[in-house]
C-alpha cells in the first residue's frame, strides 16, 4: 500500500536504516524506523489481527529488520512474532511430511582458522552449551569444526547450529561462504555452491555468523545466499544476521534461543531471547540483526 511517489524514499530510507543499525553507536535511527513503520505497516495495522507474522519482503526489504520498525512506542518485535518468507514460491518446497531427524542439535563453534584474529571465544562457549541444551547433541570447537565434520554428520540431526564467520560475496553469492576448519580433505569454506550438493533433514539451521542472512537478489525476486543454500539442502527454517554482530550480545541470545526452544516455537522462542537481550542492550544493533527465514 505505499504509493508510487513515496516507493523510491521507503527504499532509500530502508537502506540507511539498515546502515545506521550496523553502528552501536549511531543516531537518527528512531526516527526512521518511524517513518518506515508508517509506510510499511500502519496501512495495514488495523487487519492484522493476529501475534503471528508471515513477510514477504521485496527489493532492498530483504534487508530490513522489520522487527525494529517502531509506531513511536513499541517495537514491531514487542507485538509479534515474525517469520520471513522470501518468495510466495517457496511454500511449495515446505509443504508435507519429512522424516525426522535421529539427533538434536549439531553445534559447531569457533573454528579453528589459522590465525588469532578470527578467533571467537564467546562462539565456542555458545556452542558449548547450546549442544547442552537437549540429549543426543554434539558440539565440534576449534580443530574438530572443520567442514568434512559437517558434511559428515549434518544429516543426522534436527538442528544445526554454527558459530564462526561468514562472508557475503556481492559479485559471486553462490561464493558467499561459512569459515570452517580446513583439513586434508576439505578447505573449509562452506559455500553456497557446496551447500546444494548436501542433503539435510534439519528443522533449523541457525547461522549464528557475520551476515549470514544477506545474499543478492535474483530473478523473481529471491536471494542467492547461504539462506538459499541451506534451504535446497533440506533445512525447513534458516535464522540468520543481516549484518556483522556483537559476538558477546550473540552469544547470550543464542543460549537464550535454544532455551526457550524447549517450549515455544521457533518465532516464539527468537523473539522472546531478543526481547531479553534488548532490556540490557536497547540498540537494535545487539539484538535486531536475526530474523527467522
Amino acid at each position: 500500500p505505499v504509493h508510487c511517489g513515496d516507493l523510491v524514499g521507503t527504499m532509500d530510507d530502508a537502506r540507511r536504516f539498515r546502515k545506521l543499525l550496523e553502528n552501536p553507536e549511531s543516531r537518527g535511527g528512531r526516527e526512521l524506523s518511524r517513518r518506515l513503520y508508517r509506510r510499511l505497516f500502519e496501512p495495514l495495522a488495523r487487519s492484522v489481527s493476529t501475534e503471528k507474522l508471515v513477510i514477504v519482503p521485496h527489493g532492498v526489504l530483504h534487508y530490513l529488520p522489520f522487527n525494529a520498525l517502531c509506531d513511536g512506542e513499541r517495537a514491531l518485535i514487542e507485538k509479534y512474532q515474525i517469520r520471513i518468507l522470501p518468495s510466495a514460491g517457496v511454500l511449495r518446497y515446505l509443504q508435507g511430511k519429512r522424516t525426522a531427524a535421529a539427533a538434536n542439535i549439531l553445534a559447531l563453534g569457533n573454528p579453528d582458522l589459522g590465525n588469532p584474529v578470527y578467533d571467537l571465544k564467546y562462539a565456542q562457549t555458545e556452542a558449548l552449551a547450546v549442544a547442552q541444551t537437549l540429549p543426543q547433541s554434539r558440539a565440534l570447537v576449534r580443530r574438530e569444526a572443520t567442514e568434512t565434520a559437517f558434511r559428515k554428520y549434518s544429516g543426522a540431526f534436527r538442528y544445526i547450529h554454527l558459530a564462526t564467520h561468514g562472508r557475503f560475496d556481492a559479485d559471486a553469492p553462490l561464493k558467499s561462504a561459512l569459515l570452517l576448519a580446513g583439513d586434508a580433505e576439505n578447505d573449509g569454506r562452506l559455500t553456497v555452491d557446496k551447500l546444494y550438493t548436501l542433503r539435510l533433514q534439519a528443522d533449523l539451521v541457525t547461522l549464528s555468523a557475520c551476515e549470514t542472512g544477506m545474499g543478492k537478489i535474483a530473478g523473481g525476486d529471491d536471494v542467492v545466499g547461504l539462506t538459499r543454500g541451506f534451504r535446497y539442502a533440506g533445512a525447513r527454517s534458516i535464522v540468520a544476521s543481516l549484518w556483522k554482530v556483537d559476538d558477546l550480545a550473540t552469544s547470550d541470545l543464542m543460549k537464550r534461543f535454544y532455551a526457550n526452544l524447549k517450549k515455544d516455537d521457533k518465532a516464539q522462542a527468537l523473539r522472546q531471547a531478543q526481547l531479553e537481550i534488548k532490556k540490557h542492550h536497547p540498540h537494535p544493533f545487539y539484538w535486531a540483526a536475526f530474523q527467522l527465514t
